[in-house]
C-alpha cells in the first residue's frame, strides 16, 4: 500500500514538474517575442566594428583587447578578456557566413588588356554594346 502511494505521489510530482516547464519555455517564447532575451547583456557588441577593422589591418587580438575598454556594467571603463574578443569575433564571422556577405571584401583582380575574356566579362560587352547610348537623342 505504501509503495502505491509513493508511485503516486511520483507521478503527481513529474505532472507538476513538466507543467512548471511548460510554463517557463512558454514565457521565455513570449518575452523573446518582445525582443527581451535572458542573460547577460553584451558588451562588445558596440566595438566590434573597430575591431575587426583593427584586426584586418594585422594587430594581434591581445593588442587590440587593450585599447578597447567597456563602458556599462560591473567592468565599466576596463578592457574586455582576450577570450571574449575572440568569441565575439568568431560570433561576428559566423554571423557574416550565414548572411552569405563576406566580413571584408575579397581582393581585387586587376585584369591586364592581353588577358582573355572570361565568359562573364564576353556576355556583359555583347549585352552593352546591344543597348543604346543613355545620352544618344531618340526623336
Amino acid at each position: 500500500m505504501g509503495a502505491m502511494l509513493f508511485a503516486m505521489l511520483a507521478v503527481a510530482g513529474q505532472i507538476e514538474r513538466n507543467y512548471i516547464r511548460e510554463k517557463t519555455l512558454e514565457g521565455q517564447v513570449i518575452a523573446a517575442s518582445k525582443g527581451n532575451h535572458g542573460g547577460r547583456p553584451k558588451v562588445i557588441d558596440d566595438m566590434l566594428t573597430f575591431a575587426v577593422a583593427l584586426k584586418d589591418k594585422g594587430v594581434p587580438v591581445p593588442e587590440i583587447a587593450k585599447k578597447l575598454t567597456i563602458k556599462t556594467g560591473k567592468n565599466m571603463g576596463k578592457s574586455p578578456s582576450v577570450a571574449s574578443l575572440y568569441r565575439a569575433l568568431a560570433e561576428a564571422e559566423a554571423a557574416a557566413v550565414d548572411d552569405g556577405l563576406p566580413l571584408r571584401p575579397g581582393p581585387a583582380r586587376i585584369r591586364r588588356p592581353e588577358d582573355p575574356l572570361t565568359p562573364e566579362e564576353i556576355d556583359l560587352r555583347d549585352r552593352l554594346k546591344a543597348q543604346p547610348h543613355p545620352n544618344a537623342e531618340t526623336r
